[in-house]
């Protein structure tokens, strides 16, 4: 066998025995693509994510080895296909200087069968991982290694914490080998940050629940902060790539739910703490990603990136059930949330609408309650309450780096929504009194919250009222119950009416 074929061939683990057993026969054809870097599995129609420039709609969904026969997608795992595995493993590492301290360490430790301290010599030894890093053959060989903390995993003697700890420490020696260098160009320097999360994306499929949850963490790290803009700008959705993909819309959320079903209640079940991890991290790459797009001039990109970095801060914040849990990780957090609620009240109008029910954010009437104060007004207030805010608080506006004249059009258009939901026809003349424009101006206002998602009405121009159909709901408490109680009577009283003209037109006609 030659080192590639070695390396890379798709196997399951043996419940029966710590060796393994081969399901796969393809060893006459190397199973990774240098140039794609991607590992595929033994069904050649299904994929992995093992790079984020991989279209794959599953979102990184990979299942154990045991649960092989149970999913759609089978999983890749590298390991042994010959006795001497390690040792050829060690030799590569060590570029093949048998009397070497780093090849003989090894050996030792094979022999030994020492897999932690294996390990950590590895871990040590920085030129064996910059090889892993510059080879062609890698990934593979990283897979490789990666797939020994298996044998910890399921070693009698409850090793499996000193797994999670080698793990860890695999990944930071992989994220601390520089990328950039003097004499290194961009190309290359992309392609070692590339190389760095198809490492990092092999170790994800190897490992379940809240590791990989971390694992993803570290990938969306790498991605974002490995000091190349090509790397960030990889994350934009319409680049179509994994990462990017995943960072849209539920799809993370979708991703943890499927955590949690495969590690279950077991050791590796999600909790609270590992979904803050992964919504803290996610937005601070979008964060990033916004900045890059600033800099390029990629104004409508950099929004979009705001948006989606406010969403994922509001999912990180309702990872806290009650104030006494809120740390100050949480409080920097609801801050720049409150910031970003106030900053832009309509994009995310949805989302952010229960935002003064977060604990984290009721901590703010403690240290920020002018920000809290604002963030009110912006939530249930009218225009009028913005200003009488602006004569008591004439600088917070300006200290939060906040638009007035942005905060303004914000406050007229939620004052709008908050007067359709009162009436089901709307004078001009009130729209104009409660916006504080003239009454030429009220059409256009109504157009701009139409398109901004926030109305849907008709207006009558000979009338002038505005008719409203629908319009977002900016609170819905016990007032707001006792409006829909009256219309639902009058709505009643209406339908009872119809069915006795009905009735007493059939009665007329017999």
């Amino acid at each position: 066998l030659t080192t590639r074929h070695l390396l890379l061939a798709t196997i399951a683990t043996s419940s029966s025995n710590k060796r393994y057993r081969i399901l796969s026969n393809q060893l006459s054809c190397p199973l990774f693509n240098s140039k794609q870097q991607l590992l595929h599995t033994r069904q050649s129609k299904a994929s992995f994510f093992a790079h984020p420039s991989i279209n794959d709609t599953t979102f990184i969904q990979s299942h154990s080895a045991r649960n092989i026969s149970h999913f759609k997608m089978a999983s890749t795992t590298l390991v042994n296909t010959a006795e001497a595995a390690e040792l050829r493993l060690v030799h590569f590492l060590g570029d093949h200087d048998a009397t070497s301290p780093f090849i003989l360490s090894c050996e030792s430790a094979i022999h030994q069968e020492d897999i932690a301290s294996l390990f950590n010599i590895v871990c040590a030894h920085k030129p064996a991982i910059e090889k892993m890093l510059h080879s062609p053959e890698g990934v593979g060989v990283f897979t490789l290694l990666a797939s020994l903390l298996d044998r910890l995993d399921h070693d009698d003697d409850g090793t499996e914490q000193q797994a999670q700890d080698i793990m860890k420490r695999l990944v930071t020696v992989i994220e601390e080998i520089p990328v950039v260098t003097k004499d290194e160009e961009s190309t290359l320097a992309l392609a070692l940050v590339e190389n760095k999360i198809a490492m990092l994306c092999a170790l994800y499929n190897l490992r379940a629940g809240r590791e990989k949850c971390w694992i993803l963490t570290r990938i969306l790290y790498v991605a974002a902060f490995s000091g190349q803009d090509e790397s960030v700008l990889n994350l934009l959705p319409e680049r179509k790539r994994t990462l990017g993909q995943l960072l849209q819309g539920n799809n993370l959320d979708s991703l943890m739910m499927g955590f949690r079903k495969q590690a279950g209640d077991g050791r590796n079940a999600l909790d609270e703490t590992d979904k803050r991890g992964l919504y803290v991290m996610a937005s601070s790459v979008v964060a990033k990603l916004a900045e890059v797009c600033r800099v390029m001039d990629m104004e409508k990109e950099a929004a979009a990136a705001e948006a989606t970095k406010q969403r994922f801060l509001l999912k990180m914040l309702g990872t806290y059930s009650s104030v006494s849990q809120v740390d100050e990780e949480a409080r920097t957090a609801a801050k720049e949330s409150a910031l970003g609620a106030i900053r832009d009240p309509v994009t995310l109008f949805s989302e952010q609408r229960t935002i003064l029910s977060l604990a984290p954010i009721a901590t703010l009437k403690e240290k920020d309650n002018d920000i809290y104060a604002l963030l009110e007004i912006f939530q249930q207030g009218k225009l009028e309450d913005f200003q009488s805010f602006l004569q008591t608080h004439p600088h917070t506006l300006s200290t939060h780096n906040l638009s007035e004249q942005d905060a303004i059009r914000h406050m007229r258009l939620l004052s709008l929504c908050s007067l359709a939901t009162e009436h089901e026809e709307v004078p001009y003349d009130a729209i104009a009194t409660t916006l504080q424009v003239d009454q030429s101006e009220v059409e256009n206002w109504v157009i701009d919250a139409v398109s901004s998602g926030l109305l849907s009405a008709k207006m009558d121009q000979l009338q002038q009222v505005v008719m409203v159909e629908k319009c977002v709901v900016r609170r819905f408490g016990m007032e707001q119950w006792k409006v829909l109680q009256k219309r639902l009577d009058v709505w009643k009283k209406n339908v009872k009416s119809v069915l006795e003209g009905l009735k007493q037109s059939q009665h007329q006609q017999v």
